[in-house]
C-alpha cells in the first residue's frame, strides 16, 4: 500500500494538486496560511508570508485525516511522517503561498459576489430539497475545523490560485509526435498459444533418506516456522453479570414508547408524478385543463411535456410548497399549477400508502428486551469503573473476579491469529476485532487496559507467557516436511519435461505437433498487454518475456502446479485513428503530465524569485 502512495504522490495530478490547489481540494484541504506565529519565528518563509509552526502541523493533521479512509481509518501521524506526508506538506504550503505571492504581485483579486456564488452553489452545502441551507453550510465547516471566517478567507485564495492554475497549465497539448510512439507501445497486444505441463503428469518422487530429508528441512527451516504463542488470562464483563438485578417494569415501558414512536411509525407515503411547466401561458392553459377535469396524461400531451415520475414519497421529500399540496390531494386527483423555486407544477398522486403506528402491544417485548439492556449496559459502566479502582488499588485479575464475581479464563496457547497449536482457531476467545491486537500488544506479565466490547461489555487481559517464533520440530511435521520435498523434486521433473518441449519448439516443430505427442492440449490465450494479463493464466512474468520476443519465441512460466509453455504467435498493433476514444485519452493523460512539468519549473521559478525559508528544527520541536 504504501508503495502505491508513494507513486501516486509522484503524478503530475498529485503535484498540480498540492501546488495549485485544484477547486474541490480548495473546500476541504486547506488550512489559512497566512496567521500569526505564536510568539517565536516563523517555521516557513516564502516571500513576506510567515508560516508558523502550528500551521504546519494543523496543515499536516487536516492531510492525515483526509487520508484515513485509505489506510482503513488506522493511519497514525508516526506513520503518516515516516511516509513523507510531513515533507509533503511542508512543500505543499510552498507551493500554494509561491502562487499566492505570485497573485498577489499581479494585483489578483476575488471579490465577495462571486465567492458567495461559488459556496451557493457547491452541492455539498445543499439540503435534500436541493437548495442551499446554512446550517448544512455551518456543520460541513465544523466538521473540517473551519469558521465562516477563515472558509471565505480560504476561498478567496483559492479562486486567485484557480486563476493563476489556468494561466500557468491550462490549453496545453501534447504533440502528437509525443503521443502516438506511447500510444502504439503501451496499446499493442499480443496472443499467445500455450499448453501445460502439469506436475502430476510425472511419477511422485519416494520418499527421501532420512539424511536428505534432514538436509532439505534445515534448509528451509524459515518455512516451517512456529508463529509466536501467548499464554493469556482474560476478565470477561458481560451485560449478563449484571442483568440479575436490572428491574423494568410497565410504565418505563410505556415512557421508552412515546419517546420512540417515530421509530415505531412509518409516514404515509405517495406515489407522484408531475410536469414542470416555465411558460405562464403553459400555466394557464394546464390550470384551465384541470378545471376542465383533464388528468395529468392529457395536459402533459397538450403542452408537450414529459411526465415525471418521482415514485413513492414521503411529505419529507418533497421541496418546500410542493409537499403541503400534494398532501392535500386524494388519491388520484391532479393539481391546479403549483409554485415552488424549481419551477410549476402540475402533480398527480396516483396512489397513497396510509401511515401505520405499531401499537404498544406490538412493540412491548422489543421495548422490555432493549431497556434491560440498556440499563445492564449502564450497571456494566459502573462494573468497569469499580473493577479498573480494584486493579488500581494493586489487586491481581484473580482477586477482582472473585471479589465482582466475574468469569475469568484462562487461554494457554493463542496465536496471532487466534489459532492454537493444531492451527485450528481457539474456542471461546472474545468476539472482538481488538483482542488479538491487545493481547499482542501488551507486555509479558502486564496487565492490558479495560477494552469495550461494542454491545456486549468488556475485556481486560493479561500475558502470562511469551513463546517466540522457532522452527517446529521435525520429528513433528516429518510427514508435511517429505511432502513438501517430493512436490517440489515433482515439479522440477515437470519443468525438465517442459524445457524439452520448449527445445523442439525452436527447433521448428509447430506448436500442435509437440503437444500431441506430449499428450497436451493446446490453448490461445485472449490478446494481453505489457500492463494486464487478465482473462488469461499468464504469469506477469512470462507475459513480459513474451513481450521481448518476436513472433513464434517461446517461453516458460511457473503455475501453481505445473509449467507453461507458450509460443507467440501473433502481435496486434494498435491504430490510433480506429481507436480515438483510446487516443484522445492517452493524449489527454500525456498533455496533464507536461502540464505538471510545466507547473513544477514555474514552482521553482517563483522559489528563485521570492525565496523561500525552512527552519527544519522548529518544526521538528513542534512534532
Amino acid at each position: 500500500m504504501l508503495d502505491v502512495f508513494r507513486k501516486a504522490s509522484k503524478t503530475w495530478v498529485v503535484k498540480l494538486l498540492f501546488a495549485l490547489l485544484t477547486l474541490s481540494f480548495v473546500a476541504w484541504g486547506v488550512g489559512d496560511v497566512i496567521r500569526g506565529g505564536g510568539g517565536r519565528g516563523p517555521a516557513i518563509e516564502v516571500g513576506k508570508t510567515a508560516i508558523s509552526a502550528g500551521e504546519v502541523v494543523t496543515e499536516f493533521k487536516r492531510e492525515v485525516e483526509r487520508l484515513q479512509p485509505l489506510f482503513g481509518g488506522k493511519l497514525t501521524a508516526e506513520e503518516a511522517r515516516k511516509m513523507g506526508i510531513m515533507d509533503r506538506t511542508i512543500d505543499s504550503l510552498i507551493a500554494r503561498t509561491l502562487v499566492d505571492e505570485a497573485g498577489r504581485s499581479l494585483g489578483l483579486a476575488a471579490n465577495d459576489e462571486t465567492i458567495l456564488r461559488r459556496i451557493a452553489s457547491n452541492p455539498a452545502f445543499r439540503n435534500a430539497s436541493g437548495q442551499f441551507d446554512r446550517d448544512t453550510f455551518r456543520s460541513r465547516l465544523s466538521r473540517v475545523g473551519y469558521s465562516e471566517d477563515s472558509f471565505m478567507r480560504s476561498e478567496r485564495v483559492g479562486m486567485i490560485r484557480n486563476q493563476m492554475a489556468e494561466s500557468v497549465a491550462a490549453g496545453i497539448a501534447a504533440p502528437t509526435a509525443m503521443v502516438d510512439p506511447l500510444l502504439l507501445w503501451r496499446e499493442e497486444r499480443r496472443i499467445a498459444e500455450t499448453m501445460i505441463v502439469r506436475d502430476d503428469s510425472v511419477p511422485l518422487p519416494a520418499a527421501p533418506e532420512p539424511a536428505v530429508l534432514d538436509a532439505y528441512y534445515k534448509d528451509n527451516t524459515a518455512r516451517f516456522m512456529a508463529p509466536e504463542y501467548r499464554a493469556l488470562t482474560v476478565l470477561l464483563l458481560r451485560p449478563a453479570d449484571v442483568s440479575g438485578g436490572v428491574e423494568v417494569d410497565e410504565m418505563m415501558v410505556r415512557e421508552a414508547y412515546q419517546q420512540r414512536q417515530e421509530e415505531f411509525n412509518t409516514p404515509e407515503r405517495r406515489h407522484v408524478t408531475q410536469i414542470v411547466l416555465e411558460s405562464q401561458s403553459a400555466v394557464a392553459k394546464a390550470a384551465d385543463m384541470v378545471t376542465a377535469g383533464q388528468g395529468l396524461d392529457a395536459i402533459a400531451k397538450a403542452l408537450d411535456s414529459q411526465i415525471i415520475d418521482l415514485g413513492s414519497v414521503e411529505k419529507r421529500d418533497l421541496p418546500d410548497g410542493l409537499a403541503e399540496a400534494v398532501y392535500r390531494l386524494p388519491a388520484g386527483a391532479t393539481s391546479q399549477p403549483i409554485k415552488t423555486e424549481l419551477g410549476w407544477h402540475v402533480v398527480k398522486v396516483d396512489q397513497i400508502q396510509p401511515g401505520r403506528l405499531r401499537p404498544w402491544t406490538e412493540v412491548k417485548g422489543q421495548l422490555e428486551q432493549d431497556l434491560r439492556r440498556e440499563r445492564a449496559l449502564d450497571g456494566l459502566s459502573e462494573l468497569a469503573n469499580k473493577v479498573e479502582d480494584a486493579l488500581g488499588g494493586g489487586a491481581s485479575l484473580e482477586e477482582a473476579a472473585q471479589r465482582f464475581n466475574l468469569k475469568l479464563t484462562k487461554f494457554p496457547v493463542v496465536d496471532a491469529q487466534g489459532r492454537g497449536i493444531n492451527g485450528k482457531p481457539v474456542a471461546d476467545l472474545p468476539k472482538s476485532d481488538q483482542f488479538l491486537d491487545v493481547a499482542f500488544h501488551t507486555d509479558q506479565s502486564t496487565e492490558s487496559p479495560l477494552t469495550e466490547v461494542p454491545n456486549n461489555g468488556y475485556f481486560l487481559l493479561r500475558v502470562d507467557g511469551v513463546t517466540a517464533p522457532a522452527p517446529r520440530p521435525l520429528a513433528d511435521i516429518k510427514a508435511e516436511v517429505q511432502a513438501n520435498w517430493q512436490a517440489e523434486r515433482r515439479h522440477e521433473q515437470a519443468r525438465a519435461k517442459a524445457d524439452k518441449l520448449v527445445e523442439r519448439l525452436r527447433a521448428g516443430d509447430s506448436m500442435t505437433a509437440v503437444a500431441q505427442a506430449a499428450g497436451l492440449k493446446v490453448e490461445t490465450s485472449k490478446p494481453f498487454s505489457r500492463e494486464s494479463t487478465e482473462g488469461t493464466i499468464l504469469p506477469p512474468p512470462l507475459a513480459a518475456e513474451l513481450f521481448r520476443a518476436q513472433t513464434g519465441g517461446v517461453a516458460l512460466g511457473t503455475l501453481q502446479a505445473g509449467t507453461l509453455v507458450a509460443r507467440l504467435a501473433k502481435i496486434v498493433q494498435f491504430d490510433p485513428k480506429a481507436n480515438q476514444a483510446v487516443t484522445e485519452a492517452a493524449r489527454r493523460r500525456v498533455s496533464q503530465a507536461v502540464a505538471g512539468d510545466i507547473t513544477d519549473q514555474y514552482i521553482a521559478a517563483l522559489n528563485v524569485t521570492f525565496g523561500v525559508k525552512v527552519d527544519r528544527p522548529q518544526l521538528t520541536r513542534e512534532e
